[in-house]
């Protein structure tokens, strides 16, 4: 782990001292890292914690958790961390009614592979993110201190199903304590962030993924398309009380399309239940594909099968969890959007005329299972899912997804693979 830590430093401030921007309203930035590896929580960014003498950790990039965590053996030989007292403006703003140990402020925390609930204290530690300073007229990176970032600590076992280069998550969800909610506070920057998902894993040249906290890159952020971030009233997480809403991002959609033809199933699925505390459409990085409900997934498959049959695609046995595979043979690949599928369109809430038309295309829908083999990368979530659509990390990779809390919009870059443009200019350095 050490050497991982020290390589995944020492190349990416390599990459730096040569990189130059154009994108003046995108403040911060970090990288984010893909683990290609059987690891179902995947993407990941790397943070400097500690003051005097900072250690590197890697955290697996979550839009739900309501803290981010670090496992406490990462805190043996970090002595800059500190406990957050009970009864402060702090502890109250960030953890309302929590109890104390000694003192501390205690405060909740779960994994996602297991939703294993464990309490700790609530510490802050300085941390470094890295900063876009206008030179001329380029725009260069340092590295500057967030003070008090607030997280919490838990043994080894909620790792398990993270990927083994990371110790624990840091949270993007829609809270206080969350990675860019310190961020704007500290350093007064607008309330929005933008992922750009790696579909790759590093390469000696840089890293070609990112989070920009802040904006998203100049060249991108004209092309978003919008919809608006509605609220689930009904909370997602395994840490709730009773009239909590979800933190997390969710969508409004309005149907989905393949090759313009429209899917049918019940449009109450993609509302909120309020009964039965169900329904909506979120994104999610911690699912690697997009999660459906079995009566939107069932229809889903058999209009995408109906098309690639006409399109002359050969159908193979599945491999799960995939219900529909392909001969690699049979497709036709191209060098801008991947294999030449049936165009996937989830229809979102907006204006026309865009009609916020969120496009996938066999880049983001195709996953490459074996040498002679791939299949459509959406997975049957049952008949009774918390969540009608998760929108998982494929259909996201290599497009700008953007969350902008100060307009309440979600914005997708859904065109860029069709236009040959990459949403992160860690690519190739």
């Amino acid at each position: 782990m050490a050497s991982s830590n020290r390589t995944f430093s020492l190349t990416f401030l390599v990459m730096l001292s040569a990189l130059s921007f154009h994108f003046s309203n995108a403040h911060f930035v970090l990288p984010v890292v893909k683990d290609n590896t059987n690891s179902k929580y995947s993407y990941y960014t790397s943070l400097l914690v500690g003051n005097h003498h900072p250690s590197r950790v890697n955290l697996v990039i979550d839009l739900s958790n309501k803290w981010s965590w670090f496992t406490c053996d990462f805190f043996g030989y970090n002595t800059t961390s500190h406990g957050v007292p009970c009864h402060t403006p702090k502890c109250d703003r960030y953890a309302p009614l929590a109890p104390c140990s000694d003192g501390i402020c205690v405060v909740d925390a779960y994994t996602p592979s297991s939703n294993f609930i464990y309490s700790n204290n609530l510490l802050e530690d300085t941390t470094k993110v890295y900063k876009q300073i206008q030179q001329n007229s380029l725009t260069q990176l340092s590295n500057v201190n967030l003070p008090n970032f607030p997280f919490t600590c838990g043994d080894n076992v909620p790792l398990k199903g993270l990927s083994p280069h990371t110790k624990g998550v840091v949270t993007l969800a829609r809270v206080h304590v969350s990675l860019h909610s310190q961020i704007s506070s500290t350093f007064k920057v607008a309330r929005k962030f933008a992922l750009c998902l790696p579909s790759s894993s590093p390469t000696s040249s840089g890293y070609n993924g990112a989070i920009y906290f802040g904006g998203s890159p100049n060249y991108l952020s004209k092309s978003l398309i919008t919809t608006p971030l509605v609220i689930n009233p009904n909370s997602t997480s395994p840490i709730y009380s009773p009239g909590d809403s979800s933190v997390e991002y969710f969508i409004k959609v309005k149907s989905i399309e393949i090759d313009e033809t429209p899917i049918r199933f019940r449009s109450s699925l993609l509302s909120f239940d309020i009964k039965e505390a169900v329904g909506g459409t979120k994104i999610s990085t911690m699912d690697p594909y997009t999660v459906l409900h079995s009566e939107i997934y069932k229809t889903l498959i058999n209009v995408f099968i109906t098309k690639a049959t006409v399109m002359k695609m050969i159908r193979v046995a599945s491999v799960a969890p995939f219900g529909a595979c392909f001969s690699s043979k049979s497709v036709v690949n191209d060098a801008k959007t991947g294999p030449k599928v049936p165009i996937i369109d989830i229809i979102m809430d907006g204006k026309s005329p865009l009609f916020a038309r969120w496009r996938i295309y066999g880049a983001n829908s195709m996953v490459k299972v074996s040498d002679t083999v791939m299949c459509l990368g959406f997975v049957d979530g049952g008949l009774k899912p918390t969540t009608s659509i998760v929108i998982g990390g494929k259909q996201m990779e290599d497009n700008l997804v953007e969350i902008d809390l100060e307009t309440s919009k979600l914005g997708v870059t859904s065109s860029l693979l069709h236009l040959g443009t990459s949403c992160s200019k860690f690519k190739g350095i």
